[in-house]
């Protein structure tokens, strides 16, 4: 239910920034109404909002990753993949945690590491993990198959 939740508010931050990101279009587009503004002022409204979409992200990122990590804890318990796979899920799905966390705290943290190392990890073991059970599906370890 944890998980459950987690990828609720995952799903809800990444629609308020596309929501933010045709704020943005608006305001490019500059409307009748919006005309009172000069272009340029126009202009850095519209890069606010487009800066301002990488932090819903990052935020959306955090509880994906939190609701990835408690759904690969189950996969390893449940035995429907291999431990190995959720192992790795397990492992990748923390990193993201905790590379978003301190990006938090120390928003310089993208010059040590890159973005895009955050949660490629994660998107690997999605990607796997869809393929495994496309391919291969559910059977418990264990449970002999009826003949």
């Amino acid at each position: 239910m944890l998980a459950a939740f987690w990828r609720l508010v995952w799903v809800l931050m990444w629609l308020v920034m596309t929501l933010n990101l045709f704020d943005a279009l608006r305001l490019l587009r500059a409307p009748d109404y919006l005309r009172a503004l000069e272009t340029e002022r126009l202009q850095a409204l519209a890069r606010f909002y487009l800066g301002t979409s990488f932090d819903y992200y990052y935020v959306g990122l955090l509880f994906g990753a939190l609701a990835s990590t408690v759904c690969a804890c189950l996969w390893f318990k449940s035995r429907y993949i291999p431990r190995a796979l959720a192992v790795f899920g397990v492992i990748a799905s923390t990193f993201c945690v905790a590379c978003t966390l301190v990006l938090y705290i120390f928003p310089n943290f993208d010059k040590i590491v890159n973005l895009w190392w955050f949660d490629t990890p994660m998107a690997i073991f999605d990607i796997v993990l869809s393929f495994w059970l496309l391919f291969k599906g559910l059977t418990p370890s264990g449970v002999a198959e009826l003949r």
